[in-house]
C-alpha cells in the first residue's frame, strides 16, 4: 500500500511539473460496420470501399501538423461543376460534372476529423491563390509552393486531384490506366443518379513546404455499388453553405464513392506526417531562457531538443527551387516549461547569446507510434477486400 502511495504521489508531482502522461496509444482509425467500430491495418488498398465510408479516427492528443490544402483539380474528361446558392443545385450542369467545391469540402472535414493536422484557413490559402495567381494554373510549382509555405505557415501543402469520375461505371477491365470518363447519368437538384455502380479515382500528394519537394504521392480508388450504400448520408461539420449539398450527396454511390477514396487518401497521409518527429523554431531568447513554437501537444518537461542553427538559403539559379540551407548542429536545448501553444527551454552546450530567432529546433523524442490491426475483421467475418463494391487501389508516381 506504501508503494502504490508512493507511485501515485510521484504520477501526481509528474503532472503539477506540467508532464503529460501518454494516454493509452488508440488506433489511427476504424470503420464503423453495422454500428461496430473495427479498426483498420496498415493496408487499406484492397478493402472494400463500402467499408470505408463510414470512418472514425482514433484518440490523438500529439502535434497538429499545420497544412494548407490546395483547391481540388478535376483532371477527367467530365466539366467541373460548382455547387452554390439557395436549394444546393448545380450550376452549368453538364452530365457527371465533377463537384470540385463539394469534394473540397469533403477533404477538409476528413482532415480535421482525423486529429492530425490544423488547417490553414480556407478564406487566407483562396486570397493567396487568387493573389499569386496560381489557381488558374492547376497544381503549384515546385519555386511557389516554399512561398505558399512561407507567407501561410504550414509545413506541408496538400493537392488532390480527381483523376476519375464516373457515376455510371460499369465495371471496365484494364486498371486506372485503363478508365477514361464516359458517359454519366444526369445530376439534378435532387441529385438523381442513374447508374446502380459509380467509380471515383483521386490522386493525393503531400508536399514538404520548406523544400518544395513532393514527399509523397498516392493514387486511390472506390466503387460503390447501391447495394452497398449506407443510407442517411453522413454529417459534415463546417461545411457551411455545402451543408445542404453534402448531405444529399453522401447518399448517392457517387457520393459515397467520393468519401471513401477521401478517406482512403487522408489516411495515408496521416500515416506519412505521423512518423515525423516533433520540429519548430525559436520564438526568441529572454534571460538565458529559449521559447520555442513548440506546445503541449509536442514536448513535455524534459525533452531534449537538437538546436541547429539557419544558415544560408540556397536556390537553384536555373529552376528557383529552393535547395535547402546549409543548417548546423549548435547544441542542444532542454525544455523546463510547457504552455498550450509554446515551450520555454534552457541551453544545454551552447551560449544562449548564439542562438537566435528562426532557429531550428528537432526533437529527439521518437513520435507516438502509430497503432495499426492486424488485419481487418468485418462483422459476420471474411475479409473486406476484392469483389463486389470495392476496388484495390493503385500507386502512381504521377497524375
Amino acid at each position: 500500500m506504501r508503494m502504490l502511495r508512493t507511485t501515485l504521489a510521484g504520477i501526481g508531482l509528474l503532472a503539477l511539473a506540467g508532464y503529460q502522461l501518454p494516454a493509452a496509444a488508440d488506433y489511427v482509425a476504424y470503420a464503423v460496420i453495422k454500428g461496430q467500430r473495427v479498426p483498420l491495418p496498415e493496408r487499406i488498398d484492397d478493402i472494400e470501399a463500402k467499408h470505408l465510408v463510414q470512418v472514425e479516427w482514433g484518440r490523438y492528443s500529439g502535434k497538429k501538423a499545420r497544412v494548407a490544402v490546395m483547391k481540388v483539380q478535376n483532371r477527367t474528361a467530365s466539366q467541373t461543376v460548382v455547387v452554390s446558392g439557395p436549394g444546393y443545385r448545380y450550376e452549368s450542369v453538364t452530365s457527371g460534372g465533377v463537384p470540385v467545391d463539394g469534394i473540397e469540402a469533403i477533404l477538409t472535414d476528413a482532415l480535421h476529423r482525423s486529429g492530425r493536422f490544423r488547417l490553414v484557413e480556407r478564406v487566407k490559402v483562396k486570397n493567396l491563390l487568387e493573389e499569386q495567381d496560381f489557381g488558374a494554373s492547376g497544381r503549384v510549382a515546385k519555386p511557389s509552393a516554399a512561398k505558399i509555405g512561407r507567407v501561410l505557415g504550414a509545413q506541408y501543402i496538400i493537392e488532390a486531384v480527381v483523376t476519375h469520375y464516373e457515376p455510371n461505371y460499369e465495371g471496365k477491365s484494364g486498371g486506372l490506366g485503363g478508365l477514361v470518363g464516359g458517359a454519366a447519368g444526369v445530376l439534378l437538384g435532387g441529385l438523381k443518379v442513374e447508374s446502380s455502380r459509380s467509380m471515383v479515382g483521386m490522386n493525393f500528394r503531400l508536399i514538404d513546404a520548406t523544400t518544395s519537394e513532393v514527399v509523397f504521392t498516392k493514387q486511390v480508388s472506390a466503387v460503390i455499388s447501391k447495394s452497398g450504400l449506407s443510407f442517411g448520408g453522413l454529417g459534415f461539420g463546417g461545411a457551411g453553405a455545402l451543408g445542404g449539398f453534402l448531405s444529399t450527396y453522401s447518399r448517392t454511390p457517387i457520393g459515397q464513392a467520393v468519401i471513401a477514396a477521401v478517406n482512403k487518401g487522408v489516411y495515408e497521409l496521416v500515416k506519412q506526417v505521423g512518423s515525423a518527429p516533433p520540429s519548430g523554431s525559436v520564438v526568441t531568447v529572454k534571460a538565458g531562457k529559449v521559447y520555442i513554437n513548440l506546445g503541449k501537444d509536442a514536448v513535455r518537461v524534459g525533452d531534449t531538443l537538437t538546436l541547429y542553427s539557419k544558415g544560408e538559403e540556397l536556390i537553384d539559379p536555373e529552376t528557383g527551387i529552393p535547395l535547402g540551407g546549409d543548417d548546423q548542429e549548435i547544441g542542444k536545448l532542454r525544455v523546463v516549461a510547457v504552455k498550450d501553444k509554446f515551450s520555454i527551454a534552457t541551453p544545454v552546450g551552447v551560449s544562449a547569446s548564439r542562438i537566435k530567432r528562426g532557429d531550428k529546433v528537432v526533437s529527439s523524442r521518437s513520435p507516438e507510434p502509430l497503432q495499426f490491426a492486424a488485419a481487418f475483421s468485418p462483422p459476420g467475418g471474411g475479409f473486406g477486400g476484392g469483389g463486389g463494391g470495392g476496388m484495390a487501389a493503385e500507386e502512381e508516381e504521377e497524375f
